[in-house]
């Protein structure tokens, strides 16, 4: 498998900087007792194949990256490389996730590592879709 590198320069690399912004609406999410509850109808960035959010803060143990694959499922990581604790951002046109660092190592949605200097697999959480909401339980 040939792996796609996200175009990012070195300084963005250098510093960790990620592709992937919070949600435009921050009230599209929230957090409570051990569940995430996404509205959809608000979530603009999750309408398309290849749409992603980073969500932190509201009371989560740790950062999530929720991203939409390619056959229109959504998929949410614990958003934390295990290479060196960076966050990580969807591949376009692929269904993987890469580090932000410079070493970009590279996972499958299942959290598979494909290739680079991560210590393993990611952390993936079930994402369950009920119309235009979405749970994720953590």
């Amino acid at each position: 498998m040939t792996v796609k590198k996200l175009d990012r320069n070195f300084l963005q690399r250098l510093l960790g900087i990620p592709a992937t912004s919070k949600p435009q609406d921050a009230g599209c999410w929230a957090f409570r007792d051990g569940i995430v509850s996404l509205d959809l109808a608000k979530a603009g960035e999750l309408s398309a194949p290849g749409g992603a959010m980073r969500l932190d803060g509201k009371g989560l143990p740790y950062p999530l990256l929720v991203a939409k694959s390619k056959d229109g499922k959504l998929h949410a990581f614990k958003n934390v490389c295990t290479h060196g604790k960076r966050a990580l951002d969807p591949v376009p046109g692929t269904d993987t996730v890469q580090c932000c660092s410079i070493g970009t190592s590279t996972f499958r949605y299942d959290g598979t590592l494909v290739e680079g200097p991560a210590k393993g697999p990611l952390k993936v959480h079930d994402v369950k879709v009920n119309g235009q909401s979405a749970e994720i339980r953590i």
